[in-house]
């Protein structure tokens, strides 16, 4: 049986030349269960000599080969962009392999590795892109599962206009400058092949622009925001483009697709609620089943089919079906746990390499050696103007926008940006004989070409230390909700951070939405959990990460159930992250004001230190660093309310003297205003000598908080004016007042750079509290108040 197989495939094995041999004429058949997929060793063809095949000849050692050399090719390239410090997506390096393939292979004439390479065997199944095909897929549908569906919602006006604009503009200039080319001299190129151009070079994939920033490390930005917002609308509209030109066809080809796609977002909402209850039914720190992840992999190919034989592009259908699946953990965390490195490792790097590998450069060569306006000179040409169109619209949109310069130059770069898709969508339309190879490979060429270059420029031209900047103001002055994230690192901060809360009187007229996050460290390397209390629940007879953080703030939920929005979430991560994801946390749900807790801890009467924690104090240095909103810090001395009873009035003493940050503290007692258990005073610290200027500025600041007191005369609240002359009457002022308020709020940095302070910076001992609040928060100071630290979004 070896020798007939040898025979069969000496007789179907292609030649030098790369023609397949005709053997006399005659058809052989092949039957399956007789053909052996792996050689007998390297020896067999010294030992069968003639009949005898290379171990390479048999389609698992081409497999084995194969992915061994795309392997260890693009890892090369990756490592070497790396020790570059030059950011390279992945695929990107995954295509240049078989680019270079594609090239050497050509250039020495390497007919044996061609053979392995490119399988021009109709006979046997080219089982490495097929392994490949599956790989994209399956990469797609991790995109969409990492993809928060919540981003369509927020959308705002201005992504909303870049992604519509940036693609309607390319789209009709590409008609516009076709029709033209028509009617003036014969294109070399068929209507279809510009077709797939414009379609190609109109739209941003969101997948593609994921795979980018989070190469880059700004996917979680603001502007990263906006930037796949605007790739998300981007591709909602080619959808519905790409339907409406399917089903304007034919009458037939209308009610087949207008079926399809009722059946399968049918199917799609169905998928979503079986996936949240899975959640709901997986205990907090437990593993979800196997079985639901086969469930889910097995939908993905399923979908994959459908979207193939009835409606178009079937990885799109895999990608649609992730975002059924609630992004995050337990689910969606443990889907690109389980499958992203495997297959972005070992087999997506078969679709890159082999899709690439089928470019014919002797077209590149031969465009540039004669130096004419022929096919090269009219494709590359073509596709200049739609990207320069397409950067221009998004440039100039994103600068109308009121974004910086500079971020909206490289949004535009963004939104010309290619990769996987555009690969996947020219080589289908290649395969499908809607356009040549010669286009395909140009084609391809400018794919890498720009998958290359645009990172570069982003990296070079983006500002890192900006990552978390807001291009809104987040902060109370600007924002009448009160939008907070409370940061819990140990149970002593529960009781002092909903006293706060209880301060700040949330009502119908001035709402709360709150975040409370409990912060575990991690030890070594363990991977980081996230845990959404208001999806998984602990299993029963168990006990939860954060009990007592749970109780207690439902407990106050309930209290005010028709004005504050409370959400719980548990973080385990290591302390050195804890920061990062403090701030991305911030920034994606939109918070105002993160509060946090001070290092410090003191004893039952308010005086002793009872504990000094060093790295929740760097903790809180590294939030105010990089916070994309304001931030509190709560010193916590004791009860912020009066100890003998809760129905006591809190006495609440703000210290003014100007200046954003005190600005940002005037707000947040606003809304300690609306509480009629809270009796707010504004201790305002003028200082002398002062100038004309300075003194109507801070007279003007002051002006409408005055205003609001005549408006509402009932609320208990009064302003104190004190003029100072040097840090040491404001120490005093201060220690005779100690006693008097259970409160103190102050901007972190009230007052520097005037007399009200002078002198005292000398003995600050913690700078994240400032001056003043340094000396409040001083073990040295008399007083049991508690003081709360502002700072302003920077």
């Amino acid at each position: 049986m070896d020798a007939e197989y040898a025979t069969w495939r000496q007789e179907v094995m292609l030649d030098d030349d790369g023609k397949r041999a005709e053997m006399g004429g005659k058809m052989v058949c092949d039957v399956s269960p007789h053909i052996l997929l792996n050689s007998h060793g390297v020896t067999e063809k010294f030992a069968s000599e003639s009949t005898g095949m290379e171990f390479w000849q048999y389609p698992l050692p081409q497999l084995e080969i194969i992915i061994l050399s795309t392997f260890v090719f693009w890892r090369f390239f990756d490592i070497l962009f790396k020790k570059l410090r030059v950011p390279i997506p992945k695929f990107t390096s995954m295509m240049l392999v078989g680019a270079v393939f594609s090239e050497v292979f050509q250039w020495l004439e390497m007919s044996r590795l061609q053979h392995i390479f490119i399988h021009d065997n109709k006979y046997m199944p080219n089982v490495a892109e097929t392994i490949g095909a599956f790989a994209f897929t399956l990469d797609w549908f991790l995109r969409g599962v990492t993809t928060d569906v919540g981003m369509i919602k927020k959308s705002g006006t201005k992504s909303v206009v870049i992604g519509l604009t940036s693609m309607i503009i390319p789209l009709q200039l590409g008609k516009v400058i076709y029709s033209s080319r028509e009617k003036s001299s014969i294109p070399t190129m068929t209507d279809m092949e510009y077709a797939v151009m414009i379609f190609t070079m109109s739209m941003t994939p969101f997948t593609c622009l994921n795979m980018l920033l989070t190469g880059l490390k700004i996917v979680h930005t603001e502007f990263g925001q906006i930037a796949q917002s605007s790739g998300m609308v981007t591709d909602m509209l080619a959808f519905f483009l790409s339907v409406w030109k399917n089903i304007s066809r034919d009458e037939i080809n209308k009610i087949r697709m207008g079926v399809g796609l009722m059946l399968f977002f049918i199917c799609l909402y169905l998928v979503r609620q079986f996936m949240h209850w899975v959640i709901r039914h997986t205990p907090e720190g437990a593993p979800v089943k196997n079985i639901y992840l086969s469930i889910g992999l097995s939908l993905a190919y399923l979908s994959y089919l459908f979207w193939s034989h009835f409606l178009f592009f079937g990885p799109l259908g895999a990608f649609v079906l992730g975002l059924a699946i609630p992004n995050g953990p337990p689910l969606g965390s443990l889907f690109i746990r389980k499958f992203e490195s495997f297959n972005e490792g070992i087999f997506l790097p078969l679709f890159g390499s082999l899709s690439m590998i089928k470019l014919d450069w002797s077209y590149i060569g031969k465009g540039f050696g004669n130096g004419k306006q022929d096919h090269m000179f009219e494709c590359f040409s073509f596709l200049s103007i739609l990207y320069i169109a397409k950067l221009a619209t998004s440039f100039l949109v994103a600068l109308a926008a009121r974004m910086p310069l500079r971020d909206s130059i490289i949004l535009g770069i963004i939104m010309g940006t290619k990769s996987s898709f555009e690969l996947a969508f020219v080589l289908q339309a290649f395969e499908n004989n809607r356009i040549g190879l010669e286009l395909f490979t140009l084609l391809g060429v400018y794919i890498l070409v720009n998958s290359l270059l645009t990172p570069m420029a982003i990296h070079f031209l983006y500002d890192r230390s900006k990552r978390l900047v807001s291009y809104k103001r987040r902060n109370l002055i600007y924002n009448s909700e009160l939008q907070t994230l409370v940061c819990i690192n140990k149970p002593d901060n529960i009781t002092s951070m909903i006293s706060l809360l209880r301060a700040t009187s949330p009502t119908k007229d001035s709402p709360m939405r709150c975040s409370v996050l409990h912060l575990n460290e991690l030890v070594g390397q363990a991977t980081p959990t996230f845990i959404s209390h208001q999806l998984q629940k602990p299993k029963p007879g168990s006990r939860s990460y954060s009990e007592n953080v749970i109780s207690s703030f439902q407990l106050f939920q309930e209290t005010y159930w028709d004005s504050a929005s409370i959400n719980m979430f548990t973080f385990l991560t290591s302390a050195k992250e804890m920061h990062e994801h403090i701030c991305w946390f911030a920034l994606d749900k939109g918070s105002n004001l993160i509060l946090l807790s001070f290092h410090r801890s003191w004893g039952a009467n308010g005086y002793g230190i009872t504990s000094d924690d060093q790295n929740l104090r760097g903790l809180n240095r590294s939030v105010l660093k990089r916070a994309p909103c304001s931030v509190g810090i709560l010193v916590h001395r004791k009860p912020i309310w009066n100890p003998k009873s809760v129905e006591s009035p809190c006495r609440v003493c703000l210290i003014y003297v100007g200046g954003n940050d005190d600005k940002e503290a005037l707000a947040l007692a606003n809304h300690m205003r609306g509480n009629q258990k809270v009796n707010l005073t504004v201790m305002r610290l003028i200082p002398a000598p002062h100038t004309e200027e300075s003194s109507k500025r801070s007279h003007d600041e002051m002006a409408e908080y005055k205003n609001s007191l005549e408006e509402r005369p009932r609320d208990n609240s009064s302003i104190i004016e004190l003029t100072v002359a040097d840090g040491t009457e404001t120490s005093t002022f201060l220690q005779s007042v100690a006693y008097d308020y259970d409160l103190f709020v102050v901007g972190r940095r009230s007052g520097i750079g005037t007399t009200v302070t002078s002198g005292l910076g000398e003995w600050m001992e913690f700078d994240e509290l400032g001056v003043i609040g340094d000396l409040l928060a001083s073990e040295y100071f008399p007083s049991k108040a508690s003081v709360l630290i502002v700072q302003q979004q920077e």
